[in-house]
């Protein structure tokens, strides 16, 4: 094995991850291009071009798709290593024992005879003729697996980690790598050129890197998509390739032809890749978590734009280089801050009570937002995040889609009258109030505020009249100089989270 971290010259930006798909029924014939209204359901295959024919109601989550060397039916897997078949791919066996890491690619031997399964932390799985050459199982890994290929005689393959690392077994070239170099998004796919002489990787924004003899035909690298590449096919005589992304779209490079798209489909069930045959190829959908646990809804809620993440099949990306603070909220699956802040986010545009908490019915209002991922329960506010630094000098700084928006000096609570530290999400806005309540040496006060966001019990982000600000002398808000709390309001949209730190 070689596990090769040189870097190569970019001729886009670049991210890799494998490409993941689910299977159908294969007919090969002359049929156009299936109506991606009908093609998007969870766990399934569509054929275009050369390849018609819809498999719905796969098991799943897939997340892997190859093809017959002649192209006239394929194999899909699943998370856990269980391999299904369409047209003439023969079954040569699935996975029987525990995994350690979930599969995330499959590919083919060259007679079509055997299959390699590949898992997020390397480990190769054999079947049929395919021999084992080695793997990077057992090995700490700097970022997962996310993709494997096969040399054309079958006597080696190359496996890729999402950070652009190469590793090489059997009679696979190394040709160089993005190893140990900062990308601007991860790496989800590869493809190898004819010969084995080189490869493309392709990254989650659609850059393309060359190595080898891999010519360079074009790039989504720099032009903002809809939704993440996740997995990409090259042309069997090296003279094209093309990329498949999340929602469907397909972008064609070189001679790679246009046989149609599944753009528009619901986000339960996004593409995880593609596979190719001579004029046409196969889109496979694989499917979110089930959208009644924490995890389901923060995937859509990711792709409806109410959290600081991005999903895809590869799973979530920070959409932009985060505050240290909010990075250290989050973890998937769980239900903190940044889900119940993307819930409330979400409830409030879609005219549903604002608790944090999506109920039996909300369920269904969440789905039908996830249907219509452009429509009108989508976030139109972007995401806000609001620090309030207790470090003297006190201060607030304010982040609108990963960029300041406003810092500004603030008064936290004083003595008797501490702001509670945490994260909290917003969960009232008022423009003007009048506050009342109750000294610490018993008197009451009613003071007129404006521009206030309350995120924990009374504590509320508000202007308030003072000679100076900076220091602990609230009752318990986050009290603001005027200017800085009418630029600030504005962000602090229903389930922007605010840290008191």
């Amino acid at each position: 094995m070689s596990d090769h971290r040189r870097s190569f010259s970019r001729c886009g930006a670049v991210l890799l991850a494998a490409l993941l798909v689910p299977a159908f029924a294969v007919l090969v014939g002359d049929g156009a291009p299936a109506a991606a209204a009908t093609a998007a359901t969870a766990n399934s295959v569509v054929g275009y071009g050369s390849v018609t024919g819809i498999q719905t109601g796969l098991a799943g989550p897939l997340v892997g798709i190859a093809s017959t060397p002649d192209g006239n039916g394929y194999w899909t897997t699943t998370a856990s290593g269980q391999v299904q078949t369409a047209g003439d791919a023969a079954n040569f066996g699935s996975v029987t024992t525990a995994l350690r890491a979930p599969i995330v690619g499959i590919a083919s031997t060259p007679d079509g005879n055997g299959y390699w399964l590949v898992a997020s932390d390397g480990g190769v799985f054999t079947f049929g003729d395919a021999q084992f050459f080695g793997s990077t199982g057992g090995i700490v890994l700097n970022e997962p697996v996310v993709g494997m290929a096969p040399t054309a005689d079958g006597l080696g393959y190359w496996l890729v980690a999402s950070d652009g690392g190469i590793f090489t077994f059997g009679d696979a070239s190394f040709s160089g790598s993005m190893g140990g170099t900062r990308l601007n998004e991860p790496v989800v796919g590869m493809a190898p050129t004819a010969d084995g002489l080189g490869y493309w990787l392709v990254a989650a924004d659609g850059g393309i890197l060359t190595f080898g003899d891999a010519s360079f035909y074009g790039s989504m690298g720099g032009t903002p998509l809809v939704a993440p590449v996740v997995g990409m096919t090259a042309s069997p005589d090296g003279g094209g390739y093309r990329m498949v992304a999340s929602d469907g779209g397909i972008f064609g490079f070189g001679d790679a032809g246009f046989y149609g798209s599944g753009t528009g489909g619901p986000l339960t069930a996004p593409v995880v890749g593609m596979a190719a045959r001579p004029s046409g190829y196969w889109i496979a959908y694989g499917a979110t978590a089930p959208l009644n646990t924490v995890l389901g809804q923060e995937e859509v809620l990711a792709g409806l734009g109410y959290s600081p993440l991005s999903w895809s099949p590869q799973g979530f990306r920070w959409r932009w280089a985060p505050p240290p603070t909010l990075q250290a909220l989050w973890s998937p699956g769980q239900n903190d801050v940044i889900a119940r802040g993307a819930i409330m986010a979400f409830e409030s545009v879609a005219g549903l009570p604002t608790d944090g908490s999506i109920s039996a019915p909300e369920i269904n209002a969440l789905r039908a937002a996830a249907d219509d991922p452009s429509g009108p329960d989508a976030n139109p506010n972007g995401f806000s995040y609001a620090l309030a630094n207790e470090a003297n000098p006190e201060s607030v700084t304010v982040w609108h889609n990963g960029a300041v928006a406003e810092t500004t000096p603030a008064n936290t609570g004083g003595a008797g009258t501490p702001t509670a530290q945490g994260s909290f999400p917003v969960y009232e806005r008022l423009r003007n109030q009048v506050m009342r309540g109750t000294n610490p040496d018993g008197t009451t006060y009613a003071d007129p505020v404006q521009f206030v966001a309350y995120f924990n019990g009374g504590d509320a982000l508000h202007y308030m009249p003072r000679a100076s600000y900076g220091d602990p002398q609230s009752l318990g808000c986050v009290e603001l100089p005027y200017t800085a709390a009418s630029i600030i309001w504005p962000y602090m949209t229903m389930g922007s989270i605010v840290t008191v730190d």
